[in-house]
């Protein structure tokens, strides 16, 4: 008679069985005793174990005394991990809350950080902003800068970004990021620049919380128009644990002199879009379309980890205007929208 093996757990899962185990009481415990060591070594295990690559840190917790934070720290392909990290995560309690972005500081006009024996702080460091549509670009300055090798300035810059606003609101709002040795002309107090963001992402949302969507025109490099439409922030940390990119590639017959869908072909459009997203539920996002030439491309993100992608090649077979086309790649930093977005 053979010997059924016990099935080995996925390292989050494993994470996990760890933390409400002896875990996040130890955790607690070298906090209280101001001795975080003690439990380095166990949590870069574990958080390795999940993806190499991976950080994690320990901070105070926005709503509970102490936060965990495994964190992609800027790659793309790790988000996805990080993500479903937390997606697994037992509910917040007073002791513990649980995030894959770093938090803002609570008080980050307090904050000062060391880089190369020059102090740079939050109250002395401005911005000069430029606010389009659906992003603000940004240019830092701190005094301490003149003195300061290249590429301590942009970490410093990096990282005191990501304290005054945390790592998601950069993510999601901040668009390109410049470092000035001197001080811009028109600058403002890094403090205030979470007022600015929380103003721009207001300005971007419905009232359910969900993204606004912008209406886009233009021409292919031929001359043919182009309609497309897509959420705002078309970015990838809205929804990082969909990885994988599916282009829905949809005919129609029913088209107008600039190839746009007539009535005939519009509403069984919408319908089918619609449909997709029923199909979808929690496993995917159908975040653009664009139209072009009697050819309608959905853009949908899926996880990888499930049948979605699958469900999407079932769910079109009902369509009568054509062939359609499933286009399916691993695309966790949305590469194949950059296009559509800001």
């Amino acid at each position: 008679m053979g010997f059924l093996r016990r099935r080995r757990k996925q390292p989050i899962a494993e994470f996990w069985a760890w933390w409400t185990g002896p875990g996040a009481s130890a955790t607690a415990a070298a906090l209280a005793d101001r001795d975080p060591r003690r439990v380095v070594d166990d949590l870069n295990t574990r958080v390795t174990a999940m993806s190499a690559g991976l950080a994690w840190e320990l901070a105070a917790g926005r709503t509970s005394e102490h936060a965990l934070i495994v964190t992609a720290d800027g790659d793309p392909a790790l988000r996805a991990a990080a993500r479903r990290w937390r997606m697994a995560a037992p509910a917040a309690d007073a002791t513990w809350e649980y995030s894959d972005f770093r938090l803002p500081a609570h008080n980050p006009a307090d904050m000062a950080l060391e880089f190369d024996g020059h102090q740079v702080d939050v109250a002395a460091m401005v911005a000069a902003t430029e606010v389009t549509e659906t992003a603000i670009n940004v240019r830092l300055h701190h005094p301490s800068f003149a003195g300061m090798p290249a590429d301590a300035r942009t970490q410093a810059a990096f990282l005191l970004l990501d304290t005054t606003l945390g790592e998601a609101a950069v993510e999601m709002w901040i668009g390109e990021i410049a470092v000035a040795e001197d001080a811009p002309r028109d600058a403002v107090p890094l403090a205030e620049l979470p007022a600015m963001v929380e103003e721009l992402a207001a300005s971007n949302t419905d009232e359910d919380g969900e993204p606004n969507w912008a209406l886009l025109h233009g021409e292919s490099a031929e001359g043919v128009p182009i309609m497309a439409s897509a959420q705002v922030p078309l970015r990838s940390a809205s929804a990082p644990h969909l990885d994988t990119h599916v282009a829905v590639v949809v005919p129609f017959t029913d088209r107008t002199e600039q190839g746009f869908p007539g009535p005939a072909s519009l509403q069984p459009l919408r319908d089918l879009e619609d449909h997709l997203r029923g199909r979808l539920g929690g496993s995917g996002r159908v975040v653009a379309h664009e139209t072009r030439a009697g050819t309608r491309v959905l853009h949908a993100y899926v996880d990888s980890t499930t049948p979605a992608a699958e469900q999407l090649r079932v769910a079109v077979r009902g369509w009568q205007q054509g062939p359609v086309e499933i286009r399916t790649q691993p695309d966790p930093g949305w590469e194949a929208v950059a296009h559509l977005g800001a």
